[in-house]
């Protein structure tokens, strides 16, 4: 590809050396360093006068970044004494993350004594969120997480004093850049570059391991060796040579051990690389957990982590065959059957059924690289039946028994409804499992089938109006006779019956009712009430029912409030 002019960008660069932006400033200024231009950036009257507003007291944390590394940046002079008094009053206005972190960078290029800046490393640090005890990161992402590491490990070495971060944390920090390698944008690569950097280079406190897979998941007679890359966070090789030893090898999820101790050889493959012959070990196919260490070979290294019990997922996969395979066409009707001997992966052709047969499938999945009769239970076993002429498709599942022999049944009258029709059919088995390196698809047989019932109707058209929905509803029950339901009525009204019955014949007194307007009104309008009742349990709806009763319901009151005020009157007296 086409590379750019040095000159070109560096002259570019110095086009920018009296912006007004900052920020600009300092990546202009951080360019010509990283070009290695032959003069620094010389920064003009307007530039110098923000750079020198970026580094006064009151500034943020993130104006003095950017102006202190452009000092530093394009060699000129720098009051560490005054810009670390602004730091920290940066500091007490603004103490999130990415402040302090902004602020570590800042005190890493300053001299004097830095020491209260360096304390707060700690306070940060704790502050990091673990995930499912595997990653560590700082809320706000890469690009804080990077800040910060990046910052504490430059001011811890200004500082001369060890990083607040221990070996598990190291390890925690690594193991996040690293998921965060997918990176898409062209700032977040170089954040994820430089949090690696301050975690391999000469000043980093450790070394996090990067041990993995260097070969494939799927370890088979053809390929027998694991290789594993064993490579700090860049990708490349650790210095000196390394015992890599294979601590442990264990089936998955059955927890059987293979084998433990296996010392692995250096692999000519690439550097950094080491393997091991598996099927040495004769595994049996499956999923094998290992369990890796690598140490240095010339003793323990204190500076190296996450080099020991790293746990790494292979499979060991086989060669599947298939034996004993036979297809038996048994008349339901007769009571014989007729056995086809097959042969993988041959085609049996010329096969005629009719409807009342029944086909039988049986056969044996082994291991192909096995001396012995070594039988195999494989995950997916399906016979599909097509039909020629349509295309269509009918898929079964071939279950094993207790023997490891595989066997499938179908009534064709059973399953007469769900083929279609007549023609000429095809057989095929379906074969798979994951650590079978060979799935198998094997057209064992052509048929011509005869059904009675023969080809479905097509299906109508989905814009063609339904058939009419008819609902019957429930018939009404019989009523009841006439006499019984006159006879449950004179039941109910006797009570009044027998209250006017006992009224006589106490001697109830009347003789003080006042036949005035308002008395009639009262009693009218209870026995109204009364008779709308009636009316409602007869024929009247609720609704009806209430119009009334608010009428009747309004002038019986009127009345009853006159009647009882009069006897009140007449009582006084």
């Amino acid at each position: 590809g086409k590379h750019a002019d040095k000159t070109a960008l560096c002259t570019a660069v110095g086009g920018h050396a009296d912006s007004a932006s900052l920020e600009t400033l300092y990546a202009a200024s951080a360019a010509a360093v990283a070009l290695g231009c032959p003069q620094k950036l010389k920064l003009g009257a307007k530039a110098a006068e923000v750079v020198k507003s970026g580094t006064s007291d009151g500034s943020t944390t993130a104006s003095l970044y950017f102006a202190v590394n452009t000092l530093a940046a394009t060699g000129a002079k720098l009051d560490s004494k005054a810009v670390l008094t602004a730091l920290n009053s940066a500091i007490k206005k603004d103490d999130s993350l990415k402040s302090l972190g902004l602020a570590f960078h800042v005190a890493a290029l300053l001299s004097g004594d830095v020491s209260k800046i360096y304390e707060r490393i700690e306070d940060v640090i704790v502050q990091a969120d673990t995930v499912d005890n595997k990653m560590m990161q700082f809320e706000g992402g890469l690009s804080v997480t990077s800040i910060v590491l990046t910052g504490a490990a430059s001011l811890a070495a200004k500082a001369g004093k060890p990083l607040p971060v221990t070996a598990d944390q190291a390890v925690m920090f690594a193991t996040y850049l690293l998921s965060r390698k997918s990176v898409q944008q062209a700032k977040g690569a170089l954040q994820l570059l430089e949090g690696v950097e301050s975690m391999t280079g000469k000043l980093a406190q450790f070394t996090p391991v990067s041990v993995s897979l260097a070969s494939s998941l799927a370890v088979q007679k053809t390929s027998p060796n694991v290789v594993i890359s064993v490579l700090d966070l860049k990708g490349n090789p650790l210095a000196g040579d390394m015992k890599v030893t294979l601590d442990s090898i264990v089936s998955s999820p059955d927890g059987d051990s293979l084998a433990t101790g296996v010392a692995m050889t250096k692999s000519d493959t690439a550097a950094g690389t080491y393997k091991a012959d598996l099927m040495a070990l004769k595994p049996a196919p499956g999923f094998y957990e290992l369990t890796v260490s690598a140490k240095s070979s010339g003793g323990a290294s204190a500076k190296l982590v996450g080099n020991q019990g790293v746990k790494l997922m292979v499979k060991v996969l086989v060669e599947a065959k298939i034996t004993g395979a036979e297809l038996k066409v048994i008349d339901s009707e007769a009571g014989g059957n007729k056995a086809h001997k097959l042969t993988y992966p041959q085609t049996t052709s010329g096969l005629a059924l009719r409807q009342k047969d029944r086909l039988q499938l049986t056969f044996a999945v082994e291991n192909a690289g096995s001396a012995k009769a070594e039988k195999l239970i494989v995950h997916q076993a399906f016979v599909k039946i097509a039909h020629v002429e349509s295309g269509s498709e009918i898929i079964y599942v071939a279950e094993s028994d207790s023997n490891d022999v595989y066997k499938f049944e179908l009534d064709l009258d059973a399953e007469a409804d769900l083929l279609k029709g007549s023609g000429k059919y095809t057989l095929t088995l379906m074969l798979g499992d994951p650590v079978v390196s060979n799935p198998i698809s094997w057209l064992f047989g052509e048929c011509q089938l005869d059904l009675t019932l023969g080809a479905p109707a097509a299906e109508g058209s989905p814009f063609q109006p339904k058939p009419e929905i008819k609902h019957l509803f429930r018939e009404p029950e019989a009523r009841p006779p006439q006499m019984v339901s006159t006879v449950f009525t004179l039941l109910c009204l006797s009570p009044v019956l027998i209250l006017l019955i006992l009224w006589f014949k106490l001697g109830a007194n009347i003789s003080n009712f006042s036949f005035s307007l308002s008395a009639i009104g009262f009693h009218l309008g209870l026995g109204a009430i009364f008779a709308l009742y009636v009316m409602f349990w007869l024929e009247l709806t609720m609704f009806v029912t209430m119009r009334y009763l608010a009428l009747i319901g309004v002038a019986t009151f009127i009345c009853g409030n006159s009647l009882l005020a009069g006897i009140a009157k007449k009582t006084s007296k």
